[in-house]
């Protein structure tokens, strides 16, 4: 008999951001946010990139969003936009 995996209540699961940025380059990202934040506020920040053909959306947890901002911002990256969800993202900077 097969089991199923019980759903993670809202409660536990994990709060996450997501932030458009113009088109650039992962691995820059990536460095910027290592340089200034560190290793230990990388692994804390989870960071994820979902790709789009314009634009780069970056999944973070929302207890780094001020930091992983700052680090962008240090970096020359532009951050187009916030949001708790894709979908509300989209409506907001669906422009871009």
């Amino acid at each position: 008999m097969i089991k199923k995996m019980k759903i993670i209540p809202p409660t536990m699961r994990e709060r996450k951001r997501y932030l458009l940025l113009k088109k650039t380059n992962e691995k820059k990202v990536e460095k910027a946010i290592l340089r200034y934040v560190g290793e230990l506020g990388y692994a804390k920040a989870n960071p994820q990139f979902i790709s789009k053909q314009t634009y780069l959306i970056l999944s973070i947890s929302h207890d780094m969003l001020n930091d992983i901002r700052t680090s962008l911002a240090l970096s020359n990256i532009n951050v187009l936009g916030v949001s708790g969800t894709i979908e509300a993202l989209m409506e907001k900077f669906g422009k871009y």
